[in-house]
């Protein structure tokens, strides 16, 4: 059976491999799984509610950043990510950065894992679902996370200014080096009318002209 990017209507998408049928599979168990909630909350005679206050949208906005963040880039997550990526490099703050490895399912997996931007709808509809059935305990772990985003805009923000310092005390340090060796060369150059007297036999000093 051929895959879905061989067949007439996908071929030609890309000269690189993009296994879209399990792109496909990936968006039906989104959406199977966000409709069968909704169909669940129906049957069970739930109701959702009619609209959501500013202060939660913030909070599982914020919420959904720093899992999403974690999830496909922190160091310590990449025991969830190692089946489906591969490790290329270390990067800033306990970050790594992998790329996707396999065929099939396993490299869109991969890809999905490897993504913070494409996790993003996942997380929130997750932080959504969580919220219309245990409010109460939804809000405690976003809040949990929201204030994980605020310490780390605070180390990244210490980190700015730190760097800042140095660049400042590497830049004083240059033009003090620079002022003194320009201080020194001015007191090796002999100004006009202090230089050495010319004395003529038999007559009084004469001063350099100045």
């Amino acid at each position: 059976m051929k895959a879905l990017e061989d067949t007439r209507l996908f071929a030609g998408y890309d000269s690189e491999h993009h296994p879209l049928g399990s792109y496909a599979a990936l968006i039906g168990t989104f959406s199977t799984s966000l409709l069968g909630f909704l169909g669940w909350m129906n049957a069970s005679g739930r109701r959702l509610p009619e609209r959501m206050g500013w202060k939660d949208l913030a909070l599982f906005g914020v919420a959904t950043h720093t899992v999403s963040r974690l999830v496909a880039m922190d160091r310590v997550f990449g025991v969830l990510r190692a089946p489906f990526t591969r490790y290329e490099s270390g990067s800033t703050a306990g970050e790594v950065v992998e790329t996707a490895r396999g065929e099939g399912p396993r490299r869109a997996l991969g890809e999905l894992l490897d993504c913070p931007f494409c996790l993003t709808p996942w997380v929130a509809s997750g932080f959504m679902m969580a919220s219309t059935v245990r409010p109460r305990e939804t809000r405690f772990v976003a809040t949990l996370f929201a204030v994980s985003a605020a310490s780390f805009f605070l180390h990244r923000a210490y980190e700015w200014v730190g760097e800042g310092l140095h660049r400042a005390r590497a830049q004083a340090r240059i033009l003090g080096k620079q002022q003194k060796k320009d201080a020194d060369a001015d007191a090796n150059v002999q100004l006009p009318g202090r230089g050495p007297q010319v004395v003529e036999p038999g007559r009084a000093p004469i001063p350099s002209p100045s």
